[in-house]
């Protein structure tokens, strides 16, 4: 029997979320992380060609919800051809009967949930006072990472560090100009981590770009590009060095975080030392202990994030009559 099955671009769902509606989904995700409602597989990663990887996310955010599958390619060399180097799509089936009911723009939604939920840890963890953020990253994450942590604090200071000087004044005058930003271009994040509270890491480095020398006490260090296990943008002496370090899924990030795996196997942090974000969310666990804290949070990505924003751009698609329906 053939069936309808909606189709959502990229263009619809960046019309539709907000940063209010995904950082909200994303709280609902790690909620249900933290409580146990929200059901997830291990991710799964298929090595490819040129470092590229095929990666596959699985889950529902409750038993009774729709089922949510995410297949993405991640191909480092797509930059130099103007090209995302994430690619792929959302699947969602029908709760009750499993029937696929949606099709979504694999980046439209992982970008803006991987971002949110570096919000969520910022929020939780970093200190209320906080006032110089550095964004390391001239991509797409790294304009994530700006719109989305600003919301959760209140920086006066802004550094955007990139390989590439004329790459990081590009992504500093966009700040500047669209969010309002006191934001200053830098190429060396040793010059500028001694100052920041809250640094936030957005690359896709196979090499450590930060130790714990630079790092100031009461810092928050946050990491999204090692999300594999030959990813890494922290050294293991800076995990070591933190009093706390918060994952998003404790399993998934001994299996698929390098900087986690490499920590772990130089001794530095024990896995079970590990907190998972969900638990600090629903208050199971404090998070910072102490002003002066050093925390890192380590964000591979996890299924129940996907699952949480693309029921939120399907719940909001549907009011407002967006999106093409194809027949199955």
């Amino acid at each position: 029997m053939s069936h309808e099955m909606l189709v959502l671009s990229a263009r619809e769902i960046e019309d539709l979320l907000d940063l209010e509606g995904v950082h909200a989904s994303q709280m609902r995700a790690f909620e249900r992380l933290g409580t146990g409602e929200a059901c997830m597989a291990p991710k799964v990663s298929v090595p490819g060609a040129d470092g590229a990887s095929l990666l596959t996310y699985t889950a529902r955010s409750a038993q009774e919800a729709p089922g949510v599958v995410k297949v993405i390619g991640f191909h480092p060399g797509n930059p130099q051809q103007g090209l995302d180097p994430v690619q792929g799509a959302v699947l969602v089936l029908d709760g009750a009967i499993g029937r696929p009911i949606a099709l979504l723009d694999g980046p439209a939604l992982t970008t803006p949930r991987t971002a949110a939920g570096s919000a969520v840890a910022t929020d939780l963890l970093a200190r209320r006072d906080a006032a110089v953020l550095t964004v390391v990253g001239t991509g797409v994450q790294a304009w994530a990472h700006l719109r989305a942590l600003t919301r959760v604090r209140s920086f006066t200071t802004v550094h955007v560090v990139g390989r590439r000087a004329e790459a990081a004044e590009e992504l500093a005058a966009r700040a500047r100009d669209e969010l309002g930003l006191a934001a200053e271009a830098s190429t060396d994040l040793a010059a500028v981590a001694p100052e920041s509270d809250v640094v936030a890491l957005c690359t896709t480095s196979t090499t450590p770009l930060l130790d714990a020398g630079p790092v100031r006490p009461g810092a928050l260090v946050v990491s999204v590009g090692s999300f594999a296990p030959d990813r890494s943008e922290v050294a293991p002496d800076l995990v070591g060095r933190a009093d706390l370090v918060v994952v998003d899924d404790v399993d998934t990030a001994c299996a698929q975080a390098g900087s986690i795996i490499d920590a772990v196997d130089a001794g530095a942090v024990d896995a079970a030392d590990l907190v998972p974000l969900g638990r600090v969310v629903c208050g199971a666990h404090p998070g910072r202990a102490r002003e002066g804290d050093v925390v890192f949070y380590n964000s591979v990505g996890v299924a129940a994030q996907d699952a949480t924003v693309a029921e939120e751009v399907l719940r909001r698609a549907r009011e407002a009559g967006v999106g093409t329906a194809v027949e199955l």
